[in-house]
């Protein structure tokens, strides 16, 4: 007897990360390929799709699902918590301080930005940014926060035209940052 092979995917909504239904065949854009004996507990009705969410990665760039029950394992590094964010414009996010238009910036990289739009991701995420004096992570100048989902700009405050030599600080939660200065 010839057993076909057919795949198991998992529809969401790609805002919230809710589990709309398990499908062979997704009619969305917003899927997954799931292995079924890892989702055995959700089609046999033993577990609930509210107890699970699909989420963007944003290291391997790739949705996963995930239980909202278990914390995910942290492993701490300090150079992921107080990363200095170089000069640049090659990082999946890039800080623009933009002197013309009087304006902090996000941009994503070019290959970043195809990845999220080729899958339709919406990153509901805060992002935060420390502007230092150079080399001196402890002397604050200002403190940036974007939601990546909404408003990638920010306007000057009094200090920001004037400070020319500074340091980005951040904690490292996607591959590749950099900082770009427009004058």
């Amino acid at each position: 007897m010839i057993k076909d092979i057919v795949s198991t995917y998992i529809e969401f909504d790609n805002t919230t990360g809710a589990l709309k239904s398990i499908t062979s065949y997704p009619q969305s854009k917003s899927y997954i390929e799931v292995d079924p004996e890892k989702i055995k507990s959700l089609l046999d009705g033993t577990d609930k799709f509210r107890n699970y969410a699909v989420n963007f990665n944003p290291v391997s760039c790739m949705y996963e699902l995930e239980s909202i029950h278990e914390q995910k394992a942290f492993e701490y590094n300090i150079h992921n918590s107080l990363y200095n964010v170089p000069t640049g414009d090659n990082g999946d996010i890039i800080l623009v301080k933009d002197y013309k238009q009087k304006k902090w910036l996000i941009e994503f990289g070019k290959i970043f930005q195809k990845t999220i739009t080729e899958n339709n991701v919406t990153l509901n995420t805060n992002k935060q940014f420390s502007i230092t004096k150079v080399n001196d992570p402890y002397q604050l100048y200002r403190s940036l926060q974007f939601n990546l989902a909404g408003d990638l700009s920010l306007q000057f405050d009094n200090n920001d035209a004037t400070i020319q030599e500074f340091n980005v600080y951040t904690n490292k939660t996607f591959n590749s940052y950099s900082v770009e200065i427009r004058k």
